[in-house]
């Protein structure tokens, strides 16, 4: 369930903007998440981040927890686009969850084309797990659970090392913020760390968080499992609690980007062409449309994308 681990860390990014981009080199002063037209302009895992008032900056930031051999070019679609539709500098990101999610394509540079027509689109690969854990445990509150996707303590198993790191993880939270603040920020830990360790040993270190007990959330995953046997209740129950509507949703995202980038490409979509797009209710397809978008060279050859 690659999404779900992307959409966690959104969550977290979003309200933690400002740590976040001094954590990661982003400009050093207040950010706000920009939400205006975004939805037409990148994927529901993305977080694009503005600086300045009036605006003078952009970073857009891209969430990966599976390998994607094609990232550079979505992301140069979106830098075009925000740059497009922002007319300020744009900076990319993308910030790799764990080591499944890196490819020997993400070099930083992106270049196609030769002499006058060469394209050249520079980026920042940020890969979590090269950050101590400490360096998150022992930052910002809001970036707290992040620890987990960081680089543990040598010379120790990991579920030991995951275990100590989620107690002082709890521990820091419940003295440092609200009630509400801190389930909402283990929760946030608990699915990250399924990244790392499996869905048994994951139950059996937090089961002993006396916030994860509190958790209405992690009760339902916990039922889910009474039911269905361990493993797939903690998967059943982070579908209900965290994906629920994402899919539709995200569906949704996809067919206005390519509708509103294909009309300017193409020409305005016929209703026949509308109808076809609307029809299509795989988003891996749609993500592989958006993939092919750039070379594409009509809304027929687009949608004939398998």
């Amino acid at each position: 369930m690659p999404f779900i681990f992307d959409v966690t860390i959104k969550e977290i990014v979003q309200e933690y903007a400002d740590p976040y981009s001094e954590m990661f080199g982003l400009p050093r002063q207040p950010a706000r998440p920009l939400n205006v037209d975004l939805s037409t302009l990148s994927a529901a895992t993305d977080v694009t981040l503005g600086y300045g008032d009036p605006l003078e900056e952009i970073a857009d930031l891209n969430f990966q927890s599976g390998a994607d051999a094609y990232l550079p070019q979505r992301g140069l679609m979106y830098n075009a686009a925000l740059a497009h539709r922002y007319h300020v500098p744009v900076r990319s990101q993308f910030i790799l969850l764990h080591p499944k999610a890196d490819h020997p394509n993400l070099t930083g540079i992106l270049t196609y084309g030769s002499d006058r027509h060469r394209v050249e689109f520079r980026y920042e690969v940020i890969r979590l797990w090269q950050y101590p854990a400490e360096s998150f445990l022992n930052g910002s509150v809001g970036l707290a659970p992040l620890a987990v996707l960081g680089a543990m303590p040598s010379g120790r198993p990991l579920d030991e090392a995951m275990s100590d790191l989620v107690r002082q993880l709890a521990d820091r939270l419940q003295r440092e913020t609200s009630h509400a603040q801190a389930v909402k920020l283990m929760m946030a830990a608990y699915v990250l760390s399924g990244l790392r360790i499996g869905q048994v040993r994951l139950d059996e270190i937090y089961q002993g968080v006396r916030i994860m007990r509190e958790s209405s959330a992690y009760q339902a995953i916990l039922d889910e499992g009474m039911a269905m046997g361990i493993e797939k209740g903690i998967e059943k129950g982070i579908e209900k609690g965290i994906e629920k509507g994402r899919k539709e949703a995200k569906i949704e995202v996809e067919k206005s980007f390519l509708l509103r980038i294909g009309n300017h490409k193409f020409g305005v979509a016929s209703q026949t062409t509308l109808t076809q797009l609307q029809s299509i209710m795989d988003p891996d397809r749609l993500e592989r449309m958006a993939d092919v978008l750039l070379n594409a060279n009509s809304w027929d050859q687009l949608l004939a994308t398998p």
